[in-house]
């Protein structure tokens, strides 16, 4: 998708725009047409506006593909990294790179987007000194720690794609019926299911079948019953690296509907959390844009 916001000098947002125009809909490499075609009537009334853009734009399939930053990094590494590029009009738009971390035995882990979102969740946070454990669900979920206001680690769980692959492509989705707006029973059913066993996740995912097939789970409860399981792997695997306890507050990042979700797991395990304004990528922009200097 395409996000765009209309920032003032003190960090006020002005407008929005959002579409479909994300980089998987451009065609022929016309990033600088798609930039006008949405927000051209911003550069129009205001001829000396700076344009900061993060996400999956600086990836090998965007617009400039822009260096991985080593953590762990405070805002002033990405503020130092930006990587300018000049437009045809004018115009210049400054590109967030994104960040990497080598971790668990040796392999690299890789974020774009994510580190504009936690920098702008950190200026919100009070104590942002002290160890916070942040989650950014999604299609590729981010567990992240940061402590006196520097991303020092972070881990990805492809548990959004692994849902779709099994709900869409898999034996196990054949006999979905779509759910209702609610999150049903099936969810906390999967998730209690997960936590609870140490069998393997691949045995416990076949149950979503079996379940069905003996009648002790519903064909609208299969897909929060795979999220649930998904979902209970993700915590249960972050409990371990993250020494998650009572005294752990998890600060979720993330849309409405996905951050209801996990908040359901997490009052089911006793696990508090907060969840940050909606607008915290525009946040972020704003600090690393006001760090960098590039605000008149």
């Amino acid at each position: 998708s395409f996000r765009a916001y209309l920032i003032n000098a003190e960090g006020l947002i002005l407008d929005t725009v959002t579409s479909h125009d994300g980089i998987l809909w451009v065609k022929n490499h016309a990033f600088e047409e798609t930039l006008n075609k949405n927000i051209g009537h911003w550069l129009n009334d205001y001829q000396a506006i700076p344009i900061i853009a993060s996400g999956m734009i600086t990836s090998k399939n965007g617009w400039l593909e822009t260096p991985y930053l080593s953590l762990p990094s405070s805002i002033d590494g990405f503020a130092d990294g930006l990587t300018t590029f000049n437009l045809s009009s004018g115009h210049s738009v400054c590109f967030i790179t994104g960040a990497s971390l080598v971790g668990t035995n040796e392999i690299p882990d890789i974020m774009r987007g994510e580190e504009t979102q936690i920098i702008g969740a950190l200026s919100e946070i009070n104590n942002s000194d002290q160890k916070q454990i942040m989650l950014l669900p999604g299609t590729h979920s981010k567990w992240v720690v940061t402590e006196n206001d520097i991303i020092n680690k972070f881990m990805t769980f492809m548990t959004g794609e692994i849902f779709a692959l099994l709900k869409d492509h898999s034996i196990l989705g054949t006999l979905i019926e779509a759910p209702q707006d609610e999150i049903s029973t099936g969810f906390l059913k999967g998730l209690k299911y997960r936590i609870k066993s140490d069998s393997s996740l691949l045995q416990q995912l076949f149950s979503a079948r079996t379940l069905v097939l003996f009648d002790q789970l519903s064909t609208s409860e299969i897909a929060d019953y795979l999220s649930g399981l998904l979902i209970g792997e993700e915590i249960k695997s972050s409990k371990d690296q993250f020494d998650l306890d009572e005294n752990t507050t998890v600060y979720i990042i993330g849309g409405e509907a996905l951050s209801q979700r996990y908040g359901t797991a997490f009052r089911e395990l006793e696990i508090k959390y907060t969840s940050a304004p909606n607008d915290v990528v525009a946040l972020g922009h704003y600090q690393i844009a006001k760090k960098a200097g590039i605000l008149k």
